[in-house]
């Protein structure tokens, strides 16, 4: 039989581990939930009452808008290691620098307007009401590192 100094450290232990695998499940049930509600609305599950056409239209226009931002990720990628090369050479070349870094703002000044763009060829397919919701629900970060990114040091998108 146990102690009763052992039962009082052992009870608020398991307590602990009871609770917290008890929030990590009913957390990881929410986070599939939201996931599955995504898949089924095309990834844009703030939208209600979309029509197949609707689903079908979107889906088509985030295709063409993948196929032209595509292009300009693997080039911003490039002049980013580029610029990495640059920055950490020997002989640093400020003007070589100050290049590429205007390049990649040309470059994400671009994919800005090509998902401005998209988002304006989305709101055409709604109607007024779906377009109010859609437009209440701006992505948090357009353009930038991902959370990931910033914080774990990940590889830009």
């Amino acid at each position: 039989m146990l102690g009763i100094k052992t039962k009082h450290t052992v009870l608020p232990i398991v307590a602990l581990l009871l609770v917290t695998g008890i929030a990590f499940a009913h957390q990881s049930g929410m986070g599939q939930e939201r996931g599955e509600k995504m898949c089924q609305r095309g990834h844009r599950p703030m939208i209600p009452d979309l029509t197949e056409e609707q689903t079908e239209q979107m889906k088509e226009l985030r295709v063409e808008h993948m196929k032209a931002v595509q292009p300009l990720r693997n080039q911003i990628g490039e002049k980013r290691a580029r610029l990495r090369t640059l920055s950490t050479s020997d002989k640093v070349d400020m003007a070589g620098i100050n290049r590429v870094i205007e390049d990649i703002g040309k470059m994400r000044t671009q994919m800005m307007k090509e998902r401005a763009q998209h988002r304006q060829d989305v709101r055409e397919l709604l109607t007024e009401e779906q377009r109010v919701i859609f437009d209440a629900h701006q992505p948090l970060h357009q353009d930038g590192p991902s959370h990931a990114e910033r914080h774990l040091g990940r590889k830009p998108r």
